[in-house]
């Protein structure tokens, strides 16, 4: 791929994009390696799309970067697989809410904390991205088919995810539906996600390095070629 060393692309999401179960050498770092891309990373594991206290805001880590005047040639990013994780174990974190119809109203520094929802947060992101950086490619990522999350949940906030894009007109690298990386099978789950709590198995969710660079980048790098 030529013309890219050297370009700058912002990271935001979670920890899938941080690299959490690869010693912090998530997706950024791949593609610094192989494109030799500049990265800037706002990326924070745990990250939720919707507001949830105490964790981190993707909305917020957008705002940061406006506010840090960063320029960028690339936006690639993640979001959803926290906003329906259940903390309290009766309700998703961060309710799904509704598509709105158009354009018009979207404003990320306006966006309050209370009663947030996934899909308003996900619009003011992605309006964010054409307002403030509007010359970068921009690549949503979705994440794999992941065994710690309930098995129809992540399908609905992944097709909610990919139809925003699809309205906005953002790329998708569709990790779920492009690649048979299924942590809900033990072999995959112990073969391509990291032992991160100790339990003597891969978590499920975090990818380790054979996860990244066998089912994630191949993927990434595809679509980010297509841009």
């Amino acid at each position: 791929m030529n013309g890219l060393s050297g370009k700058t692309c912002i990271i935001f999401g979670d920890s899938i994009m941080f690299g959490s179960g690869n010693d912090g050498f998530g997706i950024g770092e791949y593609l610094e390696k192989d494109y030799h891309l500049s990265i800037k990373k706002y990326c924070i594991g745990g990250a939720r799309t919707g507001y949830f206290e105490g964790k981190s805001w993707i909305v917020q880590q957008v705002r940061d970067a406006i506010n840090n005047g960063e320029q960028a040639d690339y936006i690639v990013f993640d979001g959803f697989t926290n906003d329906c994780c259940k903390t309290d174990g009766v309700n998703y974190d961060v309710p799904l809410g509704e598509i709105s119809e158009g354009f018009e109203g979207f404003d990320i520094f306006a966006v309050q904390k209370e009663n947030t929802t996934f899909s308003n947060c996900f619009e003011n992101i992605l309006d964010a991205f054409k307002k403030h950086f509007p010359d970068a490619k921009v690549l949503f990522v979705r994440p794999h088919n992941m065994g710690r999350r309930g098995e129809e949940i992540q399908k609905v906030y992944g097709e909610r995810a990919v139809a925003i894009c699809e309205k906005w007109g953002v790329a998708v690298a569709d990790v779920y539906k492009d690649s048979d990386l299924n942590t809900f099978l033990a072999d995959h789950r112990d073969t391509y996600t990291a032992d991160t709590y100790n339990w003597g198995r891969g978590d499920s969710t975090h990818p380790n390095a054979r996860g990244y660079e066998e089912k994630y980048m191949p993927v990434i790098k595809m679509a980010l070629e297509e841009l």
